[in-house]
């Protein structure tokens, strides 16, 4: 089989970060299949992985974004996708001999996948990690939905594109609810939450790391890559408004991305630069020792904020808060299973916080309910894996 992408196997590196991608190589690895990885990623190296070769694409170069300005950077942007569409089937063509199945892993290839299956009698699959398209499903004006439209087109290509199986996240981005939205039939996707390894704290090697909080601080945590859509700037609000009140308490940011340098500005524009520490991309274990050290979790997301790293911080006993859009209010409701508040009322969770601060048996109440609550929602990796490949290997019968 063969799999084409631009995204990278590892979102923060190797090991570190959202392991989607890397379980799926590994999943047909371990099954036998001999998978070649056409991708855009440099420096790629997956040595433990004896069945997967890498081939690298050539990238497309890219305008700064900075010298171009409104529509010019939409028709740049969709020139590059289409161009990419081009370079992605004139490899596809030439690589494909042997192959029975293309894996069009996120948006930068399916068309190409699809065009190459119908030219070579090839079964494709197209695999996305959710979407940033939620609002096209949810109640927002028609001039809003018609700009989303226009600004995503290359997504929407990408989604529209009818392959023989589309595998979608449900993330809470409403994946499914947008697929069927722009015309895809029920019976052609599969929609699968990720598998979780929730950490079992007693049994985890725990990391160290370099602990800026002093004794007794209440400590907050977040977890992601800092890209705009993340929104770390209103969990930095939601914790400079109860820091405020309660000035012994520190705020551990893990992660990385494009927006961290911002991120740091904001921090000393608010003068938390002593309450405030980003520890950068770090890997698993030292994520568990940084939530277990946690009292408090926030994140703000923009789409949805259902993912691994609010699961994680249950499993670790932290009161998780976060805003009501996608799915999220399905696992977090308000005052049960967590802290929730509509998006635009962000800060009405920092005063939530400062309200319920010393109401102890509230707090382990939201635990004892946010548990409970993963216990009926969550699946291993490995059921999660096995779930696709089974549907895979009877819906499309080549494996």
């Amino acid at each position: 089989m063969i799999f084409i992408t631009n995204s990278p196997v590892w979102s923060l590196g190797k090991g570190k970060g959202a392991p989607s991608f890397y379980n799926t190589l590994k999943l047909y690895n371990d099954k036998g299949h001999d998978v070649l990885l056409l991708t855009t990623e440099d420096s790629l190296e997956l040595n433990e992985l004896s069945n997967v070769n890498i081939y690298k694409l050539p990238k497309l170069p890219l305008v700064k974004t900075q010298i171009l300005f409104g529509g010019i950077r939409l028709i740049h942007k969709f020139i590059n996708y289409f161009l990419s569409q081009v370079i992605g089937l004139v490899y596809l063509l030439r690589y494909t001999s042997g192959h029975r199945l293309i894996y069009a892993y996120e948006i930068g290839f399916v068309p190409a996948a699809k065009l190459c299956g119908l030219i070579k009698k090839l079964a494709v699959i197209s695999r996305f990690q959710g979407t940033v398209l939620t609002s096209l499903v949810d109640k927002v004006s028609i001039p809003k939905k018609l700009y989303l439209r226009l600004k995503f087109l290359d997504h929407i290509w990408a989604l529209k594109t009818k392959t023989d199986l589309t595998i979608m996240t449900d993330d809470g981005t409403k994946g499914l609810d947008v697929l069927l939205l722009l015309g895809r039939k029920k019976s052609d996707i599969l929609f699968l939450a990720n598998g979780v390894d929730l950490p079992n704290i007693d049994e985890c090697e725990l990391s160290s790391y370099n602990k800026n909080q002093k004794e007794g601080d209440i400590v907050f945590s977040s977890v992601s890559r800092i890209q705009k859509w993340k929104r770390l700037d209103r969990s930095i609000d939601i914790f400079e408004k109860f820091h405020s009140v309660n000035p012994n308490s520190h705020y551990n940011i893990c992660g990385d991305g494009v927006e961290l340098e911002n991120m740091k500005a904001y921090v000393k524009k608010k003068n938390l630069c002593n309450a405030v520490t980003f520890l950068g991309s770090i890997d698993k274990n030292t994520v568990y020792s940084v939530l277990q050290d946690s009292h408090y979790f926030l994140s703000s997301y923009s789409l949805s904020n259902l993912g691994n790293p609010l699961f994680e911080a249950i499993r670790c006993n932290n009161l998780v808060v976060t805003l009501d859009n996608g799915d999220t209010a399905k696992v977090v409701e308000d005052g049960v299973t967590g802290f929730i508040s509509p998006e635009q009322d962000y800060l009405d969770n920092a005063d939530s916080l400062i309200e319920n601060f010393n109401d102890k048996e509230l707090y382990e109440s939201i635990n004892i309910n946010a548990n409970h609550r993963l216990d009926d929602l969550l699946v291993s990796w490995e059921q999660r894996m096995s779930s696709e490949y089974e549907y895979v290997d009877k819906n499309i019968g080549i494996l």
